[in-house]
């Protein structure tokens, strides 16, 4: 997206916000119109029987007590998820320029470039449709009279309204009122929860990879024409083949130079000869590779000290070798670039110790034992490929790893292009029924899964315009009924405390937005 059409999106929101709340004491005087924020609601008083007729027949009660426990969680992982991110923005310097463009901050499709339209505005309206049926159904429950339905518009048509009676609700108990707010993000948790959970249990289970290969997530041309096209599967490399191919840059022992990959696209596989061997991709400014002139997308043949010379077979083999050379020893190193044919080149330097690198570039994780290790500063990579076997590939975008150390990975999925599933990928899967209708099931559960987790999460959040606002005021005045609490029955001290966690969860979300821009 360019910057011309970034300008224009948030010119667009600006404006509709601007006569939105220019106009909002005009327009909430009206019968079937009102605002919330800079959003317009279109009211219908007529359609309240539905929520009573869905409040019949669905356990709403318990539905309200159980998303109580539900916007607990979803606000404790939502304010770890902020302050982990304003944590780490902290500790790591990243560049103004690469700060990501605002539009990214607003989970809208045609305005965020991550969100597809179709998956993305169908889960959205789906999202908040539901959000606010069910703090409608609770409501009518617990017998508080809901005034008027509608339609939410912010800018696009988004969603639908609920309306409870003001009066009834405040008058409500405390515990009652809480599970009416409640119910909206709940209901979201408990969709988003029944939608990963068939995607890991029901969809992964019936596909499965056609390969037991290597997928190529990213590839570096350091042999024009014969580069591994990104979004292939690698079935054999030389003589790897299966599970070998998963640690092939640890473990290889084919010699550096060119070598046979045998490549499948989901329909055929090809065989193209490319550049093999520990591959440097960059060096590091003031570190002897680059003091020697060695080029860059070259491949590491070997390393020659004064007790022999050793073939660089993978990364280990690397760093073993240096390992085992004192800092300070004159090497040779032959290194292999391939434009124009297959030129061997050999590079003399003195190597110096990790521990004099880390020391200026990353003291924190410096060891003692980096003194006695040579370090020539180059970064590296087996053949020039970024891959990951297929049977991970398989696992993270079916969600399967969302309860593990993969759970930013799994919510991540858009920002790494694997979600919607490229078609590249998919055609590496078999499947029991036909493939596109197959995935468009896997997309949209995706997508119903990721916009329902992430409303739920942030309306949990204690901020006046949230449904957390609400909950976590609420809560305050449940807890004062405790003797050991009784200093919240004074409504200035809930004030004080409701006042300055939302403030602080404000700030959060500000620095989070702005620190890229000007740290």
């Amino acid at each position: 997206m360019s910057y011309n059409e970034i300008f224009l999106i948030i010119l667009i929101v600006l404006s509709w916000t601007i006569i939105i709340i220019s106009l909002a004491p005009e327009i909430n005087k009206t019968k079937h119109f009102s605002t919330l924020g800079p959003a317009l609601m279109i009211k219908s008083t007529k359609n309240a029987g539905i929520l009573d007729s869905i409040a019949k027949r669905l356990p709403a009660k318990f539905i309200g007590k159980i998303s109580t426990i539900l916007v607990v969680f979803g606000g404790l992982l939502a304010f770890g998820m902020l302050l982990y991110e304003a944590i780490l923005l902290t500790i790591i310097h990243i560049p103004t320029s690469a700060a990501p463009p605002l539009n990214e901050y607003l989970a809208l499709p045609l305005i965020n470039p991550f969100i597809p339209l179709g998956y993305g505005t169908a889960s959205l309206v789906f999202a908040v449709v539901i959000h606010e049926m069910f703090h409608g159904i609770v409501a009518r429950k617990q017998g508080i009279k809901v005034n008027s339905v509608g339609g939410l518009f912010f800018i696009i048509p988004i969603g639908a309204f609920v309306e409870p009676d003001e009066k009834e609700i405040m008058a409500a108990d405390p515990v009652v009122r809480r599970r009416i707010v409640a119910a909206g993000p709940g209901i979201n948790l408990i969709i988003a929860a029944i939608c990963i959970a068939l995607l890991v249990f029901v969809m992964m289970p019936v596909s499965a990879p056609l390969h037991n290969g290597v997928y190529v997530e990213d590839s570096t041309t350091l042999y024009s024409g014969h580069a591994i096209p990104k979004g292939m599967e690698i079935t054999s490399y030389g003589n790897l083949t299966g599970k070998q191919l998963n640690n092939m840059g640890t473990t290889s022992m084919i010699t550096p130079g060119m070598a046979n990959v045998t490549l499948f696209n989901g329909k055929t596989e090809s065989i193209q000869s490319v550049p093999t061997g520990v591959a440097i991709m960059d060096l590091i400014s003031g570190c002897p590779a680059e003091s020697a002139h060695v080029p860059a997308d070259s491949i590491i043949y070997n390393i020659s000290d004064a007790a022999g010379s050793h073939v660089i077979y993978n990364i280990n083999t690397l760093g073993n070798v240096l390992d085992n050379i004192k800092p300070g020893t004159q090497i040779n190193m032959t290194v292999i670039t391939f434009k124009g044919g297959e030129t061997f080149k050999t590079y003399s330097m003195q190597t110096v110790s990790t521990y004099s690198y880390y020391a200026k570039h990353d003291p924190t994780a410096n060891r003692a034992s980096y003194k006695d290790e040579s370090f020539i500063g180059v970064q590296i990579s087996y053949s020039g490929i970024g891959y990951a076997s297929i049977d991970s590939m398989h696992s993270l975008v079916f969600g399967s790893q969302i309860t593990g150390p993969g759970f930013y990975e799994t919510l991540g999925l858009p920002l790494l292009g694997l979600s919607p599933i490229p078609g590249s990928l998919a055609h590496l899967f078999s499947t029991p029924f036909n493939s596109y209708i197959f995935f468009g099931i896997a997309n949209t559960l995706y997508w119903i899964f990721w916009i329902d987790f992430l409303l739920g999460i942030m309306n949990a959040l204690p901020l006046s315009i949230l449904d957390g606002g609400q909950f976590f005021k609420d809560t305050l005045n449940i807890a004062s009924r405790k003797e050991r609490l009784k200093f919240l029955r004074d409504e200035n001290n809930v004030k004080k405390i409701y006042y300055a966690i939302g403030i602080f969860v404000f700030m959060l979300l500000m620095y989070i937005i702005i620190a890229p821009r000007v740290i």
